[in-house]
């Protein structure tokens, strides 16, 4: 499939036929992979760097010196069909050695190399949102395939909504069906299921064109969504126990907090302290013992693996309904009428973890909210009892770009909140800070000290650091084995898996050790391959090679390799009340062509099996591409 260009007066024929045409780069592409089986590992694009063109006899002839060189495939228009799916072809597949081999997949001749480029996963099927469903009625219960069909409602914009529910009605409701007679029930049930797990993802039912929910078989109808949703949620009869293991500066705060819920009156508290001296405990305690008198109690957090961690954790963003965009002064989207604000009116504790890492507007924001819902403009949160916690020694709010004065501006301590904290005098001192006022309105859990040298610098101890010889391939192996001992004799233990990793302050360092880590795994490896494209971008001025090069923050890499047992870190809030949010992890245990079958290992719901499938992504405007 060549491009020709010839002169109208030349016949078209004569240019057609000229001798030599039948060879071109390309044909000779494909008989240097059949004699060279070092050419077999290169791209046709980087040819160039280890092969010379040789334009007099046509041929690749290998270079006697490594010289970096940049090759480029002519550009193709998707409207031009056929030419534009070989050329995605040939940036993606080495090694061919034949236009047939480019269209043998699995070995499978298909009849055209769009279907070729379909079948490897490079361009989106039409169909996929179908496919996706058809794997997973193969080798999923019908609950979760309801839970993998309201996630594609939600997340993967399908355009044929009510053809997906008919073609696969029947798997999604087999377990119904089994003890139900009656068809019509059978359907409620799947839609009231299907209408509150979309509950869980911040979505309406009725938002999608499907069949409606007869509220005689609903027997939530009456109470908001999201008041029915904090009181479903399931309680761990050990958690209510907790109160009894509080050591004596959690027990304290454990007390202030609960008196203040149990006089109505509210208050604002923070408890403060370093990870690991058990924030987390401390609010566990709360929610269980507020749950257990039939109370609402509302937990969230700044981020999802925090919220995840707290029984019914929400994100804060999610739940108080906060703009993305806030301005001083600014309030939450929800209404008075709404079922977020009669949550929050009926709430007796309203917890945020990991406070301080967010944009003190966002409090501000939900103090403003809930003075104006409650009626009592001159108490801080409208007289609710508001505990915020975190810790100021970690990160803090992320200001893109922002200089060491706008991260502090941004953050909590320069809030109008933290004077009211100071001022009312809240909470009682239990461990002195460095910062005198910090005693009138913190709650300290925990603490420590470290030794440091004369300069007043914390020494690493030698028997957690590993020596560094300069070979930087070696030194990347040593740390590799220091941190993941006997892989290949432990890759079944998800304890081993996600108890140790290694971090790495470059992206693109991660997805060098990434690879690295990979190809030590046994088994075969699965390759995913993203669908790039620029939504603004008519005229394909930005070539999907160019795009698949770039890998913006919350974006996976194009090529995505993984084998069976590989642990893998989620990148979206999916669904956070069942533990899919945005760092969660997971260990890899089977591969369909359009999902991932995992298994979450970490926090409270580790051990569940669940359906990943595509998702569109979108980077932030922050990433200042011009597409």
């Amino acid at each position: 499939m060549h491009m020709v260009a010839f002169h109208k007066r030349d016949k078209v024929e004569k240019i057609v036929n000229r001798p030599g045409v039948e060879e071109s780069m390309l044909t000779a592409y494909f008989d240097a992979n059949r004699h060279d089986e070092e050419a077999r590992k290169i791209l046709y694009r980087d040819f160039p760097e280890y092969f010379t063109w040789q334009s007099d006899g046509k041929f690749w002839q290998k270079r006697k010196n490594s010289v970096f060189q940049i090759g480029r495939v002519i550009s193709a228009h998707p409207a031009e069909g056929e030419r534009y799916f070989l050329r995605v072809l040939l940036n993606n597949v080495a090694g061919a050695t034949s236009y047939e081999h480019l269209r043998t997949v699995y070995g499978v001749l298909l009849p055209s190399f769009r279907e070729a480029a379909e079948r490897r996963g490079l361009i989106e099927e039409d169909n996929t949102l179908d496919e996706c469903l058809t794997e997973a009625t193969l080798f999923e219960m019908p609950s979760s395939l309801r839970r993998l069909f309201a996630t594609i409602l939600v997340f993967c914009e399908p355009h044929d909504v009510m053809g997906l529910w008919t073609k696969h009605y029947d798997a999604m409701s087999e377990d119904y069906s089994r003890n139900n007679p009656s068809s019509d029930l059978v359907q409620q049930m799947v839609l009231i299921d299907i209408r509150n797990m979309l509950q869980s993802m911040g979505k309406d039912i009725r938002s999608f064109p499907l069949p409606d929910i007869d509220h005689s078989y609903d027997d939530a109808s009456h109470i908001p969504c999201e008041i029915f949703e904090e009181a479903s949620v399931q309680q761990n009869p050990q958690d209510v126990l907790l109160c009894d293991s509080l050591n004596a500066e959690q027990k304290s705060a454990y007390n202030e907090i609960m008196a203040a819920v149990y006089s109505k009156q509210g208050g604002l508290f923070f408890v403060d302290g370093p990870g690991g001296t058990g924030k987390t405990f401390l609010y566990r305690a709360l929610l269980a013992k507020l749950r257990s008198q039939d109370k609402l109690a509302v937990a969230t957090a700044t981020s999802g693996v925090a919220a995840s961690i707290m029984p019914g954790g929400r994100m804060a963003h999610s739940r108080f309904k906060i703009p993305l965009t806030l301005q001083e002064g600014g309030c939450c989207s929800f209404t008075k009428q709404s079922g977020t604000a009669k949550l929050l009116q009926q709430a007796g504790l309203i917890i945020w973890d990991e406070a301080s890492m967010t944009k003190r507007q966002n409090l501000e924001a939900l103090d403003n909210s809930l003075r104006d819902i409650m009626g009592r403009s001159h108490l801080p949160f409208g007289g609710k009892t508001v505990v915020l916690g975190g810790d100021f020694r970690q990160v803090l709010p992320v200001v893109r770009k922002g200089s060491r004065a706008q991260i502090v501006g941004a953050s909590l301590r320069r809030s109008y909140l933290w004077e009211s904290m100071r001022h009312l005098k809240l909470v009682r001192n239990m461990r002195a800070q460095s910062d005198p006022w910090f005693a009138d309105y913190l709650l300290c859990i925990g603490g420590g000290t470290e030794e440091v040298n004369g300069d007043d610098n914390v020494r690493i101890p030698d028997e957690i650091c590993i020596p560094y010889s300069g070979d930087a391939e070696k030194d990347l192996h040593s740390l590799i084995d220091s941190i993941f001992p006997n892989l290949n004799a432990n890759m079944a233990d998800k304890d081993y898996i996600t108890t140790r990793a290694i971090l790495s302050t470059r992206n693109d360092w991660v997805d060098m050790i990434n690879m690295k880590m990979i190809d030590m795994f046994q088994g075969g490896e699965t390759v995913y391959h993203s669908f790039d494209t620029a939504v603004d971008d008519p005229h394909n001025y930005y070539p999907s090679e160019f795009l698949n090069s770039l890998t913006p923050n919350g974006l996976p890499p194009h090529v995505l390799k993984l084998k069976l047992g590989c642990p893998v870190i989620l990148l979206r809030n999916i669904d956070l009340a069942n533990g899919l949010c945005n760092g969660t992890r997971l260990v890899v245990r089977g591969f369909r062509r359009n999902t991932i079958d995992a298994e979450i290992v970490v926090g409270q719901h580790a051990g569940k099996r669940v359906f990943l499938p595509r998702i569109p992504l979108c980077p932030s405007d922050d990433e200042m591409l011009p597409f």
